[in-house]
């Protein structure tokens, strides 16, 4: 079977062809040597000093999966996703503040060719974060990228509202429907170690992207495996998670997600984003970052502006001289 399915390649037009075939790519060699060790080195130090500081968001035990943010009664679990409460992956969040070296992945030239081959001309950063997956992590469950987006459905049927959507929730009832939403987000995975079955090498359902549905928990996965220094791209429709980490060391990526200005971004970075990055960030990360306006949206004041300033804010309440 996985000698029809994507190898690790260097050539971008196999890369575009099976991320449209079967909904991910593995693009070999995105990272040279010296990049990929400041990588490891720098999410290193960030993830042992979150932890030294009580900052550490840990996930990936059997009773605080990843997505589980609230218990049965709706109540948030915030203080559960700790290392004393049973989490072994660490996340580390809002890496456009974390480094330079983060910061220059956005502009990866090559990966960015195969984002815009599916997404189009103009999209924004969602999030970009890192995944350390530990040992001892469980299986995350299967899942799409954009689990938000409303699926087709017929003319005079009455569905879920989409405003009513959520991770456990989906509108189940256009089955039949031929049609299905267009990928709207891409979702890259920088291997900054070997990517290996056992060591919780990300699970995907190839050709899942095409089914038109959410996942199917019973569905048969495989894990996308290839060498430290490859992009692993996924269309934001495949079913994929994270795997167990069986071995006895960690197993490190970043993940850069990117979807279409129509939709809301992970990680709100027209607030977050720290004042030092923005004071020499050049205009495409700016854009990627929500600070460019996409036809009008996204503005705080006149619909012509080109860019927003971050700090500032428009005129309030007026009275004339």
């Amino acid at each position: 079977m996985n000698a029809t399915l994507p190898q690790p390649s260097p050539s971008l037009n196999q890369c575009s062809r099976d991320l449209a075939q079967h909904g991910y790519c593995l693009f070999r060699d995105a990272l040279a040597d010296d990049q990929l060790n400041a990588l490891r080195t720098r999410l290193t130090e960030q993830a042992l000093a979150e932890k030294q500081k009580g900052l550490s968001f840990q996930d990936g035990g059997p009773t605080q999966n990843w997505g589980d943010f609230r218990d049965s009664r709706g109540a948030l679990r915030a203080q559960e996703f700790t290392e004393a409460q049973g989490g072994r992956n660490q996340r580390v969040w809002m890496l456009v503040n974390k480094g330079a070296v983060f910061r220059d992945l956005l502009g990866h030239r090559a990966v960015r060719e195969l984002v815009t081959g599916v997404l189009g001309d103009h999209y924004l950063l969602s999030s970009h974060t890192a995944n350390i997956a530990n040992p001892g992590g469980v299986v995350m469950r299967l899942h799409t990228d954009q689990w938000w987006m409303p699926p087709p459905t017929h003319k005079d049927r009455v569905g879920l509202p989409a405003g009513s959507m959520s991770r456990e929730l989906f509108d189940k009832g256009t089955q039949s429907i031929e049609a299905i939403s267009p990928p709207v987000v891409v979702n890259i995975l920088w291997l900054l170690d070997d990517f290996t079955e056992s060591n919780g090498g990300t699970q995907v359902v190839p050709g899942s992207h095409l089914s038109g549905r959410q996942p199917d928990s019973t569905a048969d996965s495989i894990a996308a495996t290839g060498p430290a220094g490859t992009a692993l791209l996924c269309d934001g429709r495949i079913w994929h998670g994270t795997g167990a980490n069986s071995t006895k060391t960690p197993r490190r990526a970043v993940l850069t997600t990117f979807c279409t200005p129509q939709f809301r971004p992970q990680e709100n970075y027209t607030v977050g984003t720290r004042q030092e990055v923005l004071d020499t960030a050049n205009p495409d990360l700016l854009e990627l970052l929500g600070f460019k306006i996409w036809h009008a949206y996204g503005r705080t004041g006149h619909p012509t502006d080109d860019y927003i300033t971050h700090g500032t804010l428009p005129p309030g309440e007026l009275t004339p001289d």
